[in-house]
């Protein structure tokens, strides 16, 4: 008995278009690996949020320490105080944050402590010289004189650096501050505090976890996880497109260069 045999292979060369398609495929899956991962991020990055509610004042809680780690620690007090003119017809009421440790700093100039809005970077770029939140200065019982960044404003943020098992952490904490009409006297009611466990790595003014953005290490600004998905997409969607996609891909690039 015959046994039938399988029709021998006959093997058809491809196109020179196709093989110059495929070789442009290869060439674009092989670069955009690399850039895939040039913006692969490290361990992710994690903010430890506290929520409270502190009042500060003279005539309430003189100073509060600021543990924002929750380990034990003093990373800075809040302070309010008051000191009456050499008259007593009046005095200065203030209110600062000081460092507990001469490593730990409160972003600002000069002496005056920046009171930054939701959303803005805390990171190495920033200026850590400031500790005057806001200063009132009285006369026969009336207000004479406001200085500092944070009388009357509401939900307002320090930010802040320190030292935690010998590297530098960054955090913020936030305010609203008042002045009461009876005592003349600033009042700033404490909401609640961050700060970001992975070492030198900025976050943002009100930043608590979760979907906030934060930057990116080595970035000031930095770039949103979100952005960088939506990067990632693009690339491998113009990948299944094939060659054709990435000669748009490359004008859309150039066009975005200009």
């Amino acid at each position: 008995m015959r046994t039938a045999s399988a029709p021998a292979r006959i093997a058809h060369p491809l196109p020179e278009s196709v093989k110059s398609q495929l070789y442009m495929y290869s060439l674009a899956a092989g670069a955009t690996g690399v850039g895939l991962l040039a913006v692969a991020q490290p361990a992710k990055a994690e903010i430890v949020y506290t929520p409270v509610k502190v009042t500060i004042g003279v005539d309430i809680l003189h100073s509060y320490a600021l543990d924002l780690a929750n380990n034990g620690v003093t990373n800075f007090s809040i302070n309010a105080s008051w000191k009456e003119s050499n008259d007593t017809s009046g005095g200065t009421s203030r209110l600062i944050a000081k460092a507990a440790a001469p490593s730990n700093a409160v972003v600002g100039y000069g002496k005056s402590a920046l009171d930054l809005a939701a959303g803005q970077a805390i990171g190495s770029a920033r200026k850590f010289n400031g500790f005057l939140m806001a200063s009132l200065e009285t006369f026969i019982g009336t207000e004479f004189q406001l200085r500092g960044k944070w009388p009357n404003v509401k939900n307002r943020y320090l930010g802040l650096k320190f030292q935690m098992n010998g590297e530098t952490h960054f955090g913020w904490a936030r305010f609203s501050v008042t002045v009461n009409r009876q005592s003349k006297r600033l009042v700033g009611v404490l909401t609640g505090y961050a700060y970001e466990s992975t070492a030198n790595t900025p976050i943002l003014a009100g930043a608590t976890g979760g979907n906030d953005a934060f930057p990116m290490p080595g970035s000031e600004f930095g770039t949103s996880q979100s952005s960088i998905s939506q990067a990632s997409r693009s690339s491998l969607g113009a990948l299944a497109l094939g060659a054709p996609a990435i000669s748009l891909w490359r004008r859309e690039e150039e066009k975005a260069a200009v």
